[in-house]
């Protein structure tokens, strides 16, 4: 009896994995995120441009801040967005944003909202080059949107980051932010 035990159970433990001394260690948030967003925490000022879409071809200058910080043990990041009031946006905008990594389809995600209503999903294969492009789609005044956001890297504490929208299949730039870390 005890044999026949034996043959039963001995090939089970080719399957089972090794058991390691101690407690495994914690899991650890993914290097392309840590690396996307090292540095990233903190406020951000910042001055630009963007089209005035009440009066088609012509740009209103910016000014907004963004607040961005580590969650979840540094598994994700939110970031909190607000513009100041200018004449294509008579009551400025506020927005928020998650930031995370896909470890089936290994990418950057993010996920935002804001107070016109609008949202939207994207994805990002990480820092190359030292930029981030974000390829995101979602709804902006009750239309399906895809947009495009990069962001470049020009120091520890200097970033711009250019928006665009896919206007009939080609990138049409709608923004352009230089932010500085404060």
């Amino acid at each position: 009896m005890l044999r026949s035990r034996w043959l039963v159970f001995a090939p089970l433990a080719f399957y089972l994995p090794a058991r390691a001394e101690g407690p495994p260690p914690p899991p650890k948030p993914a290097p392309a995120l840590v690396e996307a967003f090292k540095g990233m925490d903190g406020i951000w000022a910042c001055k630009g441009n963007m089209e005035n879409f009440a009066k088609r071809g012509t740009t209103v200058q910016t000014k907004s801040e963004m607040k961005i910080g580590k969650e979840v043990d540094g598994f994700a990041y939110s970031g909190a967005f607000k513009l100041e009031k200018n004449a294509a946006m008579p009551e400025g905008a506020k927005a928020h944003m998650h930031w995370g990594y896909d470890t089936a389809k290994k990418q950057l995600i993010e996920f935002g909202v804001d107070n016109a209503g609008n949202s939207w999903s994207g994805t990002s294969d990480g820092l190359k080059d030292g930029a981030l492009v974000w390829t995101e789609e979602g709804a902006m005044m009750g239309q399906t949107t895809k947009s495009r956001t990069t962001i470049t890297i020009k120091s520890p504490r200097e970033i711009v980051v250019v928006s665009e929208i896919d206007d009939k299949g080609a990138w049409k730039k709608v923004g352009e932010d230089h932010c500085k870390k404060i």
